[in-house]
């Protein structure tokens, strides 16, 4: 029974929790809940009474006296129509407005999130909770909690029920109040059990959602390395796993229904036998005992909703907990601008004794101190693991530094705000993320004020004119979901055209040329060469033959600087460069 209770106790905590995305409209909620509760008692008395009245005058014959009471009651049915409508309504509303504000309130945290925690999020999981769990988040606002049929309309019009059953026929009114109990505490018993296993289900259905975008978003890989069966695998077992949880769910739930009609029927067969003993004592009238066994039908149906209700409160439950889950993550420290980039300083970029780690304790760059000149161009080189993505990320501050004393123009980034490091910053990695939209669009993301002209321009500097002039829909043509209807080469130069456009000071290149054959890396080098003029830019590099002319070359590994100089000095000192060198061009 604690288990039960404090299970109770955690709904109604995740219950006024979910209120806050309805708070602008909390009045008229608070109105359609009320109403909510008044109408049901209101109705079901109203059903019994009539039923009751009908019975007796028919049974003694006063049929003008009969009339009546069908009239009044008319009149009632008409405004409680009335009155339904208009709460359903209002209710309606409150409950969509609601699951907006739940998705808009995800959305956001996602935007807010340190990219370090971003990172981390599964998209099957992130979209299983932007979908199914904000609906059934939205179920603790919605009609179960509003209609006529909420969890609070229900415990009021039974309790209104029993009264007026004791006042009817007290010993009668006992028993339906022990049925009761009875009823609650085993559909609440059954509910609980259900609860855990749906609560394992939904950590599943992620794995499952998860399942099916690595398929679709690696279709390519899925089919070459003939992963279908394997995949399908993967997904029968998840699936038969959340099988096997519904299952268990589903035989608690058919126990519940079983117990609440054997319970139901137990107790309007004792109110009829008990009622018809006392009509034959002369304790009570024939209208008075039908009127009992509806009103105790009415208690039963009740019980049912009410638990009916509590359950889907309970999948809410679960679902409102995954959806704070994410919500209460915290947001990322925001700054206030206290400095201003300085574009004629000394040094882009100066770091002293920068540290990462990730979740082990041995860093990925260890102590690692750096200077690039204003306009300098830099290459980074080293081994894979070695440290050199972890660099670029740092400076971006897509991770966290154990010291992070970084400058960037003249200050430190801690005086800048975030929006004025990333505005210094360009950047270009291997595979560059397209949005499902056109040409256009992915390149004026880079600036979304950006004007026709700046587009223009930034397309011939990217070596994309001849390709855009042979599609057929120009500059307007979609690219696909991840950009999959373009060559590797013709996204790579579309994510130049990007950087051109946003026109940042500092850029940052990843082994931008490194997944594409010769031709393409011609392409796309030329395209670099352009947009490196005039700005200071930092490349990592795998291929040695795109950093030759760079101004300065340094070697990463194991998180350390551990050579510095010229293509010509590093060759002529025989070291780790000169080792990567001889591999590539042996």
């Amino acid at each position: 029974m604690k288990s039960t209770m404090d299970s109770i106790r955690y709904t109604f905590r995740m219950m006024a929790w979910s209120w806050r995305f309805i708070r602008s409209w909390r009045i008229r909620y608070l109105l359609c809940s009320v109403i909510g509760i008044l109408q049901n008692a209101w109705m079901s008395i109203t059903t019994a009474y009539l039923i009751g009245q009908t019975t007796a005058h028919a049974a003694t014959g006063n049929f003008p006296a009969m009339l009546d009471t069908v009239g009044i009651v008319a009149v009632i049915v008409v405004v409680g129509i009335i009155v339904i409508t208009t709460v359903n309504y209002h209710a309606s509303q409150i409950h969509v407005l609601g699951l907006a504000q739940i998705r808009k309130s995800l959305f956001a945290k996602l935007t807010m999130m340190p990219a370090s925690e971003a990172d981390q999020q599964l998209s099957g999981d992130v979209t299983t909770r932007l979908s199914m769990d904000a609906d059934r988040t939205a179920a603790f606002f919605g009609s179960m909690m509003t209609g006529n049929r909420s969890l609070f309309a229900i415990p009021v019009s039974i309790l209104i029920s029993i009264i007026i059953c004791f006042v009817k026929q007290p010993s009668i009114g006992m028993m339906n109040l022990v049925f009761v109990c009875i009823s609650i505490y085993t559909n609440l018993a059954c509910i609980r059990r259900e609860y855990t296993w749906h609560t394992k289900r939904m950590g599943v259905m992620s794995v499952l959602t998860q399942r099916m975008i690595d398929m679709i978003a690696g279709s390519i890989v899925v089919r070459m390395f003939g992963l279908a069966s394997h995949l399908r695998g993967l997904y029968e077992s998840d699936s038969g796993t959340a099988y096997s949880f519904a299952m268990r769910g589903a035989n608690y739930n058919a126990m519940r229904s079983s117990l609440s009609s054997a319970i139901q029927w137990s107790a309007i067969i004792f109110t009829l036998v008990i009622g018809s003993v006392f009509v034959h004592m002369g304790k009570t009238d024939l209208g008075t005992v039908v009127f009992i066994v509806l009103i105790q039908s009415q208690i039963n149906n009740d019980v049912l909703l009410m638990t009916n209700s509590f359950q889907q409160l309970q999948f809410a439950t679960i679902a409102a907990s995954r959806v704070k889950e994410v919500l209460d993550c915290p947001d990322e420290r925001m700054r206030e601008n206290v400095a201003k980039p300085d574009a004629s300083a000394v040094h882009a970029v100066n770091m002293r004794g920068v540290t990462v780690c990730y979740d082990t304790e041995s860093p990925v760059i260890r102590n690692m101190t750096l200077q690039v000149k204003n306009g300098e161009k830099l290459a980074i080189i080293g081994g894979s693991g070695g440290g050199k993505t972890t660099l670029v990320r740092c400076l971006m501050e897509l991770v966290k530094t154990d010291n992070r004393d970084i400058q960037l123009y003249g200050h430190s980034c801690e005086q800048y705000s975030q929006e004025t490091v990333r505005d210094l910053i360009t950047y270009v990695p291997q595979n560059c993320y397209l949005f499902d939209g056109t040409i256009r669009e992915n390149i004026a993301w880079g600036n979304p004020e950006a004007t026709d002209e700046s587009i223009g321009h930034a397309v011939r500097e990217a070596g994309l004119e001849e390709m855009i002039k042979r599609l057929p829909d120009g500059l307007d043509t979609r690219v696909g979901e991840y950009g999959t209807h373009l060559s590797g080469g013709q996204r790579q130069r579309i994510a130049i055209a990007r950087a051109m456009v946003k026109n940042a000071p500092l850029l940052l290149l990843d082994e931008a040329t490194s997944a594409l054959d010769g031709e393409s890396e011609e392409l796309v080098q030329q395209a670099l060469e352009r947009l490196m003029e005039g700005r200071t830019a930092i490349v990592i590099a795998h291929r040695l033959s795109t950093i030759r002319n760079a101004d300065r070359i340094i070697v990463m590994e194991n998180g350390e600087l551990v050579e510095e100089g010229n293509h010509e000095h590093l060759l002529a000192h025989s070291g780790r460069y000169a080792q990567l060198y001889q591999m590539q061009y042996a």
